[in-house]
């Protein structure tokens, strides 16, 4: 039988199970936010991040040689997924926190609900994707609806300088995901995240080792009681790791295009979270944004139509 080779069974994702992987990511990646909040009351940013990029990988590498074997490791395109891995989340997620800095917390919320024209635009650039009529309604609604979920107001954010620089940072991330997806597509979802993750932690990890060198208030070491200690596992494992394990995932079957549109709703899950765990008060406003992010995710992937 060694002689004799067999045709490979087609596989094809399943797009329910990708959408609730999304969901699932989002879900996760919000958690985050108003624990991040709270960590960085002691926490510089720099340090911050770069602890939790590092106990993400860790973690990751453990259930990737559990998984695929030590030898998908050992034969693991490095070099290229550093690259891949720290420019496209490791710079990216640092962009993020200087947009912030030298805007307010308004613009990056607004500047992430411009991912699905990142994603639109790599898609169109590199694999020839063709907008039509039923997609050009799922963005609009996604960016509509996004901006809503954020309950935020035009008039309080700051289009400046800090906006350019977040924008940079959400088309890094969906660069960043696309290249994990495609540039990396004969290794299994778990290794393309630790893969392109460790870049994000070696870059994040050399700007901390500066910044702490250069003594900035932003690489300071925070408070570690059980209290923090158990917010910095969930800002790392939960809010990092297995989200971003979920997001690859999906966004393999999906494309960076369509999986986007689930990270207009973050701002509505982070809600959730301030409404269960911290008293917050219920936002309308915020769940009508979602819920029509939801209609442009459905819009965006129905079946073809002689309509659309």
């Amino acid at each position: 039988m060694s002689g004799i080779l067999l045709p490979k069974k087609s596989f094809q994702p399943n797009p329910i199970v990708a959408n609730f992987a999304c969901f699932g990511a989002m879900a996760m990646w919000g958690i985050g936010f108003p624990v991040a909040d709270v960590l960085l009351q002691s926490w510089g940013s720099l340090s911050l991040n770069a602890l939790r990029q590092s106990l993400a990988v860790g973690v990751l590498l453990i259930f990737w040689l559990a998984a695929d074997g030590w030898m998908s490791i050992y034969n693991a395109r490095w070099l290229k997924g550093a690259w891949v891995g720290g420019i496209g989340f490791g710079i990216g997620s640092i962009l993020l926190l200087v947009g912030q800095k030298l805007s307010d917390p308004v613009t990056p919320a607004i500047s992430a609900a411009m991912m699905p024209i990142a994603g639109a635009a790599l898609e169109v650039i590199f694999d020839g994707r063709q907008l039509k009529l039923k997609l050009i309604i799922g963005i609009v609604l996604a960016l509509v609806g996004g901006y809503l979920a954020t309950g935020t107001n035009l008039e309080n954010s700051n289009f400046g300088f800090g906006a350019l620089i977040c924008l940079t940072a959400v088309f890094l991330f969906a660069w960043g995901t696309r290249a994990t997806t495609r540039q990396f597509i004969d290794m299994s979802p778990i290794g393309q995240t630790t893969l392109t993750l460790s870049g994000a932690a070696v870059v994040t990890s050399i700007v901390y080792l500066v910044a702490l060198g250069l003594e900035f208030e932003e690489a300071t070491i925070g408070i570690l009681d059980s209290n923090n200690l158990s917010m910095i596992l969930i800002f790392s494992l939960i809010s990092l790791a297995f989200a971003q394990l979920l997001w690859i995932k999906a966004a393999g079957n999906l494309g960076i295009l369509l999986a986007s549109f689930h990270m207009n709703a973050v701002p509505f899950y982070v809600m959730v979270v301030l409404v269960i765990m911290f008293n917050h008060s219920w936002d309308w406003m915020q769940a009508m944004g979602a819920a029509i992010v939801a209609c442009g995710v459905t819009i965006a992937q129905w079946p073809e139509s002689k309509l659309l």
